[in-house]
């Protein structure tokens, strides 16, 4: 996602001429082209994310169109006052994208995971949050984002992404993608996380169970309409997240089916489950480590499905 972004960027940039770049000393592939081409529209600000979203929010109050890009973990949670009270408080448009979120970062220990930024995120107002499934996805998801009102949270991963789209999907903010439809369970995950719960979907269909899978790439505002809608027909829902079970998607869709008054059999959320992510390896084993392979998810819906007691295996 994060070489996908700068493609983009590429393409954004020679549409108008107020897009800025904004990089903490970590940029996206054809960086050096962008800067290269448009020297008088790129900053590197260093390792200094707090003063970098300051000086986008200035930008934005003069009139140009900032896009910071930077690492999640230190986007998120090094920056969040100056996000709060510069971006979010005047709602000045500024597109915020946070890369190599959830625990992508294999090597960099919890220090660099971002398993926590959409529970710091989604509760500061006048903050829509996206996050894109697939590499073919971000294209579409940067494009509605420079066209919404107010500041814009981007959440990526980094790369190595399972595609889920044959091309570029259709994307609007607020709308959820249905990619796999079934009667039995309802699935819903966002980011690159979507792809192992497709292969979920496919290992419960297996055992006859079938599993509607829902991309809620926006995550705030959610899809309340969609998601009621397969809740209702399935009336078994599990949430899907590399990031903390606290505050993320889960706690969204929980929230918004409360609220809706679907009557559910059974419901989960498949995250970390308040811990940090203390182990090194590659990312496929770091899921499976903290239960979020497609085998794990797989096992957590047959339990949802089938009503197992609590601590049982499915």
């Amino acid at each position: 996602m994060r070489n996908a972004f700068g493609d983009a960027l590429l393409d954004i940039f020679a549409l108008d001429e107020k897009i800025l770049l904004l990089v903490a000393d970590d940029s996206p592939v054809r960086f050096d082209e962008i800067q290269k081409k448009y020297p008088e529209r790129v900053f590197n600000f260093g390792i200094a994310e707090c003063n970098m979203v300051g000086a986008a929010a200035a930008m934005a109050k003069e009139g140009f169109m900032p896009l910071v890009f930077a690492y999640s973990c230190f986007l998120s949670y090094r920056a969040l006052e100056f996000i709060r009270l510069d971006i979010c408080l005047p709602s000045v448009k500024v597109i915020l994208a946070g890369h190599s979120c959830g625990v992508i970062i294999n090597k960099g220990g919890p220090t660099h995971h971002s398993t926590e930024d959409i529970a710091v995120l989604r509760v500061m107002p006048n903050l829509t949050i996206l996050s894109p499934a697939s590499v073919k996805e971000v294209a579409p998801v940067l494009e509605k984002a420079l066209s919404r009102a107010g500041p814009v949270y981007i959440r990526l991963g980094k790369a190595f992404e399972t595609e889920i789209y044959e091309s570029a999907p259709p994307f609007e903010i607020g709308r959820a993608n249905i990619i796999r439809g079934g009667g039995d369970i309802t699935i819903v995950a966002s980011g690159s996380v979507v792809a192992d719960a497709v292969e979920a979907a496919r290992i419960l269909q297996k055992d006859g169970i079938g599993a509607e899978v829902i991309n809620m790439s926006t995550i705030k505002p959610l899809d309340g309409k969609t998601l009621a809608g397969s809740a209702g027909k399935t009336g078994r829902v599990v949430t899907v997240e590399e990031h903390s079970v606290y505050g993320g998607l889960g706690g969204a869709v929980s929230e918004c089916l409360l609220k809706s008054g679907v009557p559910l059999k059974g419901f989960d959320i498949i995250g970390f489950n308040d811990t940090f992510c203390t182990e090194y390896g590659w990312h496929r084993d770091l899921k499976h480590a903290y239960g979020l392979s497609p085998q794990h998810i797989a096992d957590r819906c047959r339990c949802v499905y089938y009503k197992c007691p609590p601590d049982s295996k499915a």
